[in-house]
């Protein structure tokens, strides 16, 4: 298993087979690991579900990124997704999400193994990033972008976040460091009684 680069969490979770982020809280991503490049879609352009934004960043000095990534669902799902994977009590207290998005390599850089800098901001404005799952939990292979992803690859991907202390999904941010605008998608929520599973998609 691997750790994802992400915030920390204002809840300790841990599910047997996937990384655990950390605590999350509502302050900033920091700008450690990622700066932001003036370029690609403008900083604070809030779309809808499906509609595309082109992503400038760059996740370590070495690598600049540009993506162009469209959330195209997001999916409430009750606790007992996980059966099976964790017996811990606090998962009872998360609202799970699968969030399924698609990703385009349109820059000059392989981006093999990095985390988009995507986080599901909820009601309380607590910013948290996608769990990494491994094993065969199917339903929602979440991870980081596949190895390797060049120049023109293209992928769609569902990601797993946690909601802690009752609160829901309010958006989903793509805010890369501290101080940056974030471009933000909304849209329909699917409630657990109707969404399916989501499923990784291959890579184009």
């Amino acid at each position: 298993m691997r750790r994802t680069t992400l915030l920390a969490t204002a809840l300790a979770l841990t599910l047997a087979g996937c990384s655990d982020p950390g605590p999350t809280t509502d302050e900033e991503p920091t700008a450690a690991a990622t700066t932001a490049v003036d370029d690609g879609t403008e900083p604070g352009t809030r779309l809808e579900h499906g509609e595309t934004a082109t992503l400038v960043w760059q996740p370590t000095r070495d690598v600049d990124g540009e993506l162009e990534l469209s959330v195209d669902e997001v999916a409430e799902q009750r606790p007992s997704v996980f059966d099976g994977w964790t017996r811990d009590g606090a998962i009872a207290a998360a609202r799970p999400y699968f969030v399924t998005v698609n990703v385009a390599n349109t820059g000059e850089s392989d981006l093999g193994g990095q985390d988009v800098p995507l986080y599901l901001r909820d009601t309380a404005g607590t910013l948290g990033a996608p769990w990494t799952l491994g094993g065969d939990f199917t339903a929602c292979q979440s991870g980081p972008l596949p190895v390797p992803f060049e120049p023109g690859d293209e992928t769609g991907m569902c990601l797993v976040y946690l909601v802690p202390d009752g609160g829901r999904v309010r958006d989903l941010v793509f805010q890369p460091t501290e101080g940056y605008d974030p471009i933000s998608w909304t849209g329909k929520v699917q409630e657990p009684s109707t969404a399916e599973p989501g499923r990784e998609r291959g890579r184009g």
